[in-house]
């Protein structure tokens, strides 16, 4: 019979029916719920696959051993675009069943073969392609929530060709063999740094947990199809960038414990990158990965938390298609956010010591939650003086929406401060029923020498706090944004930073200059801080070379830079700009050198992209010249650095014509590396021709425009990304809604729809009500800087 089954994003169900004379619940026509039932629960899984590339599917038999836990005469499995080719039917104690109830405490083996397809749409287990030597070649692969739900299991595969694989390996201690793949048999050679990496990280996670890789090997597979998948480099050449991309730590967040439903996806996603900062910072200390947690975890994910339209880390799933709309920056930033922040006040000590009794407790089981804050309780936390127990505290973390900001209003003649928490919304308009409440661990300075620590308790939102500073003495909460949530101020005390920032920076700490730029510019967008104070404070930057700073400044000036396109006010807000980086470039420098740290590094791209962007001549000039190098000899990789391809690439597109666009879009066509055509695709979207910025939204839903499938996100985010782009988007989207459907599930993306909606809302609300005082405090700052030449 032909089953068409779905595996929990498209949903219908096979029943197998076991009929008998006694029934011990009614039996339905048809299994409705999207969740499977716990009559019987599956202990073990043994699927073989035998895929046929040509004819574009595959067969299969799968032996399922069963436990039955309720008396039933139903089986329910989940599956999708399945032809049952054969039912074995259940077996016990190698006898057929054929007709009786289940009964409890008794296992059962389901055996059943099927057929189905290898279907090209990166889900599920799927075929895909490259090219070699002019040769079309084709792989399978399994990837997405389909594939869990598909085969949760060991997999055994047969295929019908010799393997072409090319692989690294190296011995991992006395019990454990790495391997490092690559699809492609010559890309063998350029796995070398994963190679050598991979070892040492597991090495260390096994250390750190105190728990041993269960398994003799550990292999990495490099796919072509995948620009996040970025163990291989052309010619052993690793971005510095990509170094940080490497290392994971599902072996231990995801396979020896993971969650019980999507609904806490964060424990599996939020540990595995949060450890993933601690291994590399400890393994590979050159790329400084402390130093980049809170620009690119904390604060990235603020600008989606801040909406109404964001979801707690744990959240219940109640239809089938939310389970994609959870894959978003909250698990995986505002997950490892708030690990920070809670191993940040019990202690890396009892935190590990938390992790590990975590894990050997739940081996090889799910858990959900509140198995995790009592794991951690378990720890001697008596000498810490929390004010609550952990869950309690963390369940405000972890089961609410948002996060708050703090606003500290300071009393100068008594040396304290009235403390008060609220949620921090971006937009306006607030549901005022909505008030949540967070268990806030407070830390704050005046010196940076010594730190204070104060609980604000889940059942306030306001406290009185003595303060160490005196009233001509600033203070900063929040040391090193360790905490998620943001600070405000009273006036007096702002002013009292600037003056401080203006007088000698580094006597504040660069997280917390970082977080003091991310924090008073956007909560300027709210109105709660006036633009004079936040552009005021960011004048500084005149002195500023840390890489952290900047990071969040441009990130900030980014958003101004698009809203202020449009208006006459534009080029006000790029002179400022311009005055602004022109001292941290010319310091920086161009061209890279040998003694640069890997901050370096990313800091002179993120230079080199600025100053181009804003038409520093000096930058443009390099730029066209390095990129028309290029052109002339397009198999020369020398021409353009690697680590700073993307910016000069881009920078060269905006400041040129249609012949360097083809270019670059003929490469993309070319090359078969993911991460170079995602480079491409980001520079093809900076060009200044409406024209060419609509032809590559049109070629992404393209089927024949070479443009891959999967690239097609990246386009639509880069275009959006380019000032002159960002509202052509929307209106394409309006306008090929339809089409856009046809290429996947819109039903999964419910969220994402609605948090675009509110961000126009968000951007209607800036104009009306924030644009005058931002532009006002722009052209004053300009007409001081006046006299600066560039």
């Amino acid at each position: 019979m032909l089953v068409r089954i779905a595996i929990i994003l498209t949903l219908a169900i096979a029943v197998i029916q076991v009929t008998a004379i006694q029934q011990p619940r009614s039996i339905p026509n048809k299994y409705t719920d999207w969740r499977l039932p716990r009559w019987v629960l599956p202990r073990h899984y043994k699927l073989h696959l035998l895929p046929f590339i040509e004819e574009g599917n595959f067969t299969g038999q799968v032996d399922i051993l069963l436990e039955c836990m309720e008396p039933t005469q139903m089986i329910v499995l989940h599956m999708v675009d399945i032809m049952i080719d054969q039912d074995d039917g259940l077996q016990t104690n190698n006898e057929f069943i054929e007709s009786r109830t289940l009964q409890v405490g008794k296992y059962y083996k389901l055996s059943i073969r099927f057929v189905s397809q290898l279907n090209n749409k990166l889900n599920g287990f799927y075929r895909a392609s490259y090219t070699e030597n002019g040769i079309k070649k084709i792989y399978r692969i399994m990837y997405g929530t389909s594939s869990v739900k598909l085969y949760p299991c060991p997999l055994t595969f047969w295929h019908l060709s010799s393997r072409n694989s090319k692989w690294n390996r190296v011995e991992l201690q006395q019990h454990t063999q790495f391997h490092a793949w690559t699809i492609r048999p010559s890309s063998g050679k350029h796995t070398e740094y994963a190679r050598i990496l991979g070892p040492r990280v597991l090495r260390f996670f096994e250390n750190y947990f105190n728990i041993s890789f269960p398994l003799p090997k550990l292999d990495m597979f490099a796919i072509p199809d995948f620009a996040g998948n970025r163990i291989a480099a052309r010619s052993g050449k690793v971005l510095e960038y990509d170094k940080e991309k490497i290392d994971k730590a599902h072996q231990w967040f995801g396979n020896l414990v993971t969650m019980e439903f999507w609904d806490d996806l964060w424990l599996k996603e939020g540990f595995a990158s949060y450890v993933a900062y601690v291994g590399l910072d400890v393994v590979e200390p050159s790329l400084q990965m402390g130093q980049q947690f809170t620009v690119r975890e904390t604060q990235q994910v603020f600008q989606v938390d801040s909406l109404m339209s964001s979801h707690a880390m744990s959240m219940p799933v109640k239809k089938r298609n939310e389970i994609n709309g959870l894959f978003d920056s909250i698990p995986y930033s505002k997950g490892p956010a708030v690990i920070r922040m809670f191993s940040g006040f019990i202690g890396q000590s009892k935190f590990q010591q938390g992790l590990t009794f975590y894990l050997n407790n739940k081996k090889y089981q799910s858990a959900v939650n509140d198995d995790l804050w009592k794991a951690m309780s378990n720890q001697s936390i008596e000498a810490l003086e929390l004010p609550s127990d952990i869950t309690t505290i963390m369940n405000s973390w972890s089961l609410q929406t948002g996060y708050p900001i703090v606003t500290v209003r300071r009393n100068y003649d008594l040396q304290s401060a009235i403390v008060t928490q609220e949620r921090f919304y971006l937009l306006g308009a607030r549901n005022t029923s909505d008030f949540p409440l967070w268990w806030i661990p407070l830390t704050y300075t005046s010196n940076f020498n010594t730190t204070f620590q104060a609980w604000m308790m889940g059942t306030e939102d306001g406290i009185e706090l003595e303060l160490p500073s005196t009233a001509t003495e600033w203070v900063i909460f929040n040391v090193d944004q360790i905490g998620y949530y943001r600070v405000n101020y009273d006036e007096t005390n702002w002013k009292l930073i600037i003056q401080q920032l203006l007088k000698d920076h580094r006597a504040i700490s660069g997280l917390s200059r970082s977080q003091l730029i991310d924090d008073s510019l956007n909560i300027a967008r709210t109105g709660s801080v006036p633009y004079s104070i936040a552009l005021e404070l960011s004048s500084y930057l005149r002195s500023e070379s840390d890489y952290a700073p900047w990071f969040s400044a441009l990130t900030a000036f980014n958003y101004l830079d698009r809203m202020l396109y449009h208006t006459a006010s534009k080029d006000k807000l790029r002179e400022y700009l311009k005055w602004l980086i022109l001292p941290a470039y010319e310091q920086i420098g161009f061209e890279e050198r040998k003694s640069d740290s890997h901050l370096v590094i990313q800091n002179r791209n993120q230079m080199i992209s600025w100053a181009c962007r804003l038409g520093v001549s000096e930058c443009v000039n390099n730029a066209t010249f390095l990129y028309k190098m290029w052109m002339s000899q397009p198999e020369n990789n020398n021409w353009v650095k690697s680590n700073y391809k993307r910016a000069v690439t881009c920078a060269a597109i905006a400041n040129t014509g249609d012949e360097e666009w083809d270019f670059a879009l003929e490469r993309y066509l070319s090359t078969d590396l993911s991460s170079e055509k995602e480079m491409l695709l980001y520079a093809l979207s900076c060009s200044n021709s409406p024209q060419a910025l609509n032809t590559l939204l049109e070629w992404a839903l393209d089927a024949n425009s070479g443009i891959r499938r999967q690239d097609s996100p990246i386009v639509f985010s880069s275009v959006s990304a380019n000032p002159l782009g960002s509202s052509m988007v929307f209106e394409f989207v309006l306008l090929h809604w339809d089409k856009m459907g046809a290429k996947g599930d819109l039903g999964t993306a419910t969220r994402s729809v609605q948090q675009a909606l509110e961000r126009t809302r968000i951007n209607l609300e800036w104009r009306k009500r924030r644009f005058s005082n931002c532009d006002e405090t722009i052209r004053l700052l300009v007409s001081r800087s006046s006299a600066v030449q560039y």
